[in-house]
């Protein structure tokens, strides 16, 4: 009989999903408006999905974490995409962002 995965694991590969759109949204940000800003957050992204692949123990924790900071990348990405500067954001907007993604 084959594995019927748990409603914990449905959730993990479900925001693995949508931390892989996240990445390749952010990826795109970073090369085509040359945001440098945002490389940190790319790599922390793709540093976090790695790590949803692979989580053994606390796994509701982890996918509510993921959850949470899913939607925290996704108003950043808004914020950028629908700034009204040409993708520049004022300093101060930079520096929270920064201060995040660390």
């Amino acid at each position: 009989m084959p594995h019927q995965p748990t409603v914990i694991e449905v959730r993990l590969n479900s925001i693995a999903k949508c931390f892989t759109i996240t990445v390749n949204t952010l990826d795109v940000l970073v090369n085509t408006l040359k945001i440098h800003g945002l490389e940190a957050m790319v790599n922390t992204t793709q540093s976090l999905l790695n790590l949803v692949q692979t989580v053994k123990q606390g796994k509701n924790e982890c996918a509510e974490l993921m959850e949470q900071t899913h939607v925290i990348l996704s108003a950043i990405i808004g914020v950028y995409i629908k700034s009204d500067t040409g993708a520049e954001l004022p300093p101060s907007t930079l520096n929270e962002i920064t201060n995040f993604t660390q």
